[in-house]
């Protein structure tokens, strides 16, 4: 008697471990922070990447690619990022002597009060080839602009690297992945967690 009890929890606790939700790995910047009220505006500097033949440099179609996060607004500037200065500016043409070697791109996330973001530029690794889905060539071992940065507006809204291979903010991306353009559940959690 006592082994069929034991038998029956031991299949009633792997039913309900097995219908859970699946464990988030999401991990937020800290400290904690997020902008003050939503939607983020997020312009891209209008001069594009000349690696991405698209008619506008990626411009256009990252504008509309980082809208995923549903908490950002987006639009085509003039003026390039001011660093400490909102807003939070997306530009494709410069490393912004920050980001070389092996990073795509780097945002800078650490201007802040108390909880409250003040500013968070982004800029890209010129040395990489990048494409979008504006290319009517498609992709030959570039990077994706789009997904990119909706990880790096990621960064830019408090979400910091998931541990969950697939999601948009794991740290690391293979060329001609378009995958991070769309919300995994662990980058949903993260942005639900703090907005």
């Amino acid at each position: 008697m006592k082994k069929q009890t034991i038998l029956a929890l031991a299949i009633a606790t792997i039913i309900v471990a097995a219908s859970a939700d699946p464990a988030m790995a999401y991990v937020l910047l800290s400290p904690r922070r997020t902008w003050a009220s939503t939607p983020v505006n997020v312009p891209v500097y209008s001069a594009g990447n000349n690696s991405i033949n698209d008619g506008s440099g990626g411009v256009n179609a990252v504008v509309n690619a980082i809208k995923t996060w549903g908490v950002v607004n987006s639009s085509v500037t003039n003026q390039a990022a001011v660093r400490g200065q909102a807003p939070a500016t997306i530009t494709l043409n410069s490393n912004g002597h920050i980001c070389s070697g092996s990073c795509l791109a780097a945002t800078l996330a650490g201007y802040y009060t108390g909880g409250t973001i003040t500013d968070a530029d982004v800029y890209t690794n010129t040395k990489y080839k990048y494409y979008s889905s504006g290319e009517a060539d498609g992709c030959s071992a570039e990077y994706d602009i789009e997904g990119i940065m909706v990880h790096e507006v990621g960064h830019v809204i408090g979400i910091g690297h998931s541990n969950v291979s697939g999601a948009t903010m794991y740290p690391s991306v293979a060329a001609c992945n378009a995958g991070n353009r769309s919300l995994e559940a662990d980058d949903i959690a993260a942005k639900n967690d703090l907005y």
